[in-house]
Parts: structure tokens; sequence; C-alpha cells
């Protein structure tokens, strides 16, 4: 057990099985890659506590036990990244991560956090170190004895680093469920995957250690001794593929997960029951939730694999799938399907014709109320249960421009449970008279 965290264990392995707290572990939740550096804020920067919150609350009422999050980790090259330039390090950065480590382990969750990515995305990726050493054949990394050394310097420094906010090493830290060598690593040598692998087992005994491959099981790395858990992702969704990998990987005596699938298409129910079925799958990891933005509406990411909960419920198919995930995220718990949260208050955050609010999670629609009298009524409801985040705004179109209104705002989760309302919103007039310019609202 752990003393320095009493209220959370360390995730084991037993053969082809997880275990915690002396019970087999099966996990499911989603991939939120964006939560150490986001690049869905109109250019890259951090995202705000309110965003890292919510989405994980988000993840709890889909029933999540664990997530994945690529850029707690996997974060190179950019300035506001971890290690911004080779062998330097962004203070700022990790006290960011730190923030969300501990936010995740406040919600029991655990995390598997890759330490590098194979694609060139915006948090950078293994291009980033051959770059940095000014060379171009990208299996140097591979092969480049400095950039392996490098590399490890890298993972050094996150393992021993210390949480700001709890004292706790990463290493030593049982809200991590596993680091994984990268993230879709293509064509890695198995002596490298070896060498890495051991590398972080000498400094951290504590966590499991996972390699992923996009292209399926990557049967070779299973030979490593060391080597914990194989991740293997699914676009679109093959549940005969799934079954076929998760059997392998028991026969071997290795855990194995799903740790990305493309919900939106394919078979995903026959996916998802040979998840829950087969033992031999310990969790899965779809591909990816976003929440609500700071000021309105959920964050966008215009790709068909963005998940909003609980989304348009008018899209019916689409609608469907999103409550096939939250099911299964209490299937792989062994966990009754819980009951819909009640919804948080919203917030109002601008009125200018069009009323802006900060959605809350869970909720599948809001009422909003208006007087024209001051905060204590009499309340006139103009919108009834007829917006989502979805809609992200609304503008009354009865509003007399001329006079003072107090708006407020309620939610409703899917079973048609009312939150409180938000706080009252004064909205003063937006114009002095016909024809003159419009004040700042308050």
């Amino acid at each position: 057990m752990n003393t320095k965290n009493p209220k959370l264990d360390f995730v084991h392995r037993k053969g082809q099985q997880l275990i915690l707290d002396g019970k087999v572990f099966r996990f499911a939740g989603p991939n939120i890659y964006w939560l150490g550096l986001d690049e869905n804020v109109g250019g890259v920067d951090y995202p705000t506590q309110f965003r890292i919150e919510n989405v994980l609350d988000t993840a709890v009422e889909m029933g999540a036990t664990a997530i994945r999050s690529h850029t707690l980790a996997a974060s190179h090259g950019h300035p506001k990244a971890i290690e911004p330039e080779l062998g330097v390090f962004n203070e700022e950065s990790l006290k960011k991560v730190d923030f969300v480590i501990k936010s995740i382990a406040n919600r029991n969750l655990k995390v598997l956090i890759p330490l590098v990515d194979n694609w060139n995305y915006y948090h950078g990726g293994r291009e980033t170190f051959i770059k940095w050493l000014g060379l171009t054949d990208i299996n140097d990394f591979y092969n480049n004895r400095k950039i392996i050394e490098s590399f490890k310097e890298y993972i050094s420094h996150i393992l021993n680093r210390v949480n700001t906010y709890t004292g706790i090493a990463y290493k030593d830290d049982p809200t991590v469920l596993a680091w994984e060598v990268g993230n879709e690593l293509v064509d890695a040598p198995l002596e490298w995957v070896e060498e890495i692998v051991n590398f972080i087992k000498s400094i951290d005994t504590n966590h499991l250690v996972a390699y992923g491959n996009r292209f399926g099981l990557d049967e070779e790395k299973m030979t490593i001794e060391n080597l914990d858990i194989l991740d293997a992702h699914y676009y679109p969704v093959d549940s005969d593929k799934l079954n076929r990998d998760a059997n392998i990987a028991k026969r071997e005596n290795k855990v194995f997960i799903a740790g990305e699938f493309g919900w939106p298409e394919g078979d995903l129910d026959s996916f998802l029951e040979v998840a829950k079925t087969n033992k031999g799958v310990s969790g899965t990891f779809y591909w990816s939730l976003f929440g609500h933005n700071d000021d309105y509406g959920y964050v966008q990411h215009y790709d068909s694999f963005s998940l909003h909960y609980p989304g348009d419920y008018t899209n019916n198919e689409r609608f469907s799938r999103i409550q096939s995930l939250r099911k299964h995220g209490f299937d792989m718990s062994g966990k009754d399907i819980a009951k819909h949260s009640v919804p948080k208050a919203p917030i109002i955050t601008e009125i200018t014709g069009a009323i802006k609010w900060r959605g809350v999670v869970g909720a599948a629609c809001y009422t909003i109320e208006k007087s024209m009298n001051g905060e204590s009524g009499p309340w006139k409801v103009v919108c009834e249960k007829n917006v989502s985040d979805d809609h992200s705004i609304w503008i009354d179109s009865e509003r007399d421009q001329l006079k003072d209104a107090w708006y407020r705002i309620k939610a409703y989760n899917l079973s048609g449970v009312e939150g409180p309302y938000s706080e009252i919103y004064h909205s003063s007039p937006m114009f002095q008279s016909p024809g003159l310019n419009t004040f700042k609202v308050i």
C-alpha cells in the first residue's frame, strides 16, 4: 500500500490481469490527449483549470475509471511544452501537469501516460529529437545513441518530478496506471523497446510499463520480460480483431488493452461486448473526449471522433453510441450503471443580444427565464428545455432592447431532473435610444 497517498493504491500485474486493492482491475474511459497542452483554443496553450476539471467530471459521469492523456508527458519542441528545447525543462508546463495529476487523483481515476509520440503533432514527437540534433532520418530516434540518451534524460526528469500540489514524485504516485513507452510507435526495434522499458523500471519500481502500436498487436514485443501491457488501436472498431489480439496476449501472459478506438463508425456494440466478455481485455480507451468551453458551448475539435457528453440527443445514432460507451464504462468495472447526476448551476457569461452560458456536466438541455422587474421577478420562461450546449447560444427575440432585463438559467439531465438556477445576470439596455451606440453589457 502506498503510504504517501493512503486513498489510492498502485495497479499491479498478475500474469495477464491487472490487480488493484487485491482485486482484478478492468477499466474503460476516454483519451483526453490535450490535458497538458491544448491546440483547440485559437492556438497552442494550456487548458484552464475549469476545462480540466469539467472534462474529468464528464469522464466520471460516463463511468470512466481510467483515462489516457498524451500531453502529460509527450510534450516536446513547442515553447509551452514540457521540453521546449533539448535538455531544457519548462517549469510552468510541469506545474500545469501537476494540477492535472492531482485532479485525476481527486476523482479516484487512473491515467495512462505516453512518454513520446510517433507523430509530429503540435506537442512534438520523435521527429522533434531528430531536428534538435540536425538529423533527417526519423529512425535515428531508435539508432542514434545521443538521441537515446536524451530521451532517457527526459524520462528520468518526468519520473523523478515531484508534484508541487501533492509533494509526491510521479514515480511514487499511484494515480499513474502505467507509463507508455510511446504513442503508436512504428517499427520500433525490439532491442530499443527493451532498453527503454528496463530504463523506466530501473527508476520506477512502482508502475507498469506499456507499449502501443497503431496497427494492431505487436507480438514481437511480448518477448520483453519487463513489459507489462500491450496496447493496440482500432480504426474502425473490429470485434474479431479485438478478440484475436486479446487471446494472443492472454496466451503469452501479457496484459492487453485497446488504447484507442474510433467509436462513431462500425459495429460498436459488438466491439464493446467482446471487450466486456473476453477477460483478456483489461481496458479500453475511446478516442476522444472534450468538455465544455470556458465561455459557452463545448470545445470544438473538428474530427469525426470528438465526443461531447451527453451530446446532441436529436442525432439518434450518435447519441445511442455515446450511451453505449457510458454503459461500457460501468460494465468494465463490474458496477451497475449509475443514475444521471443532478446538474450543477450554469454560469451566464455574456448577454449582447445573444445569451451565452458556461455549460455543466450531464446537462441535456436548459431552460431560460427572464424578469423585466428585477431579481425578485416575476419570472417568465422564455426558452423551455429547448437549448443544449450544442446550440452554444440563444437569442431572446422578444427582448426590449431599451429596458433592463434579468436572466437566469437551469439545466436538466437526461432523466429530466433539474439542477439549481444560475446566479441572476442583469443585462443593461442595449441602446440609449433608437439609433444610438450600443452600451457595453455589465
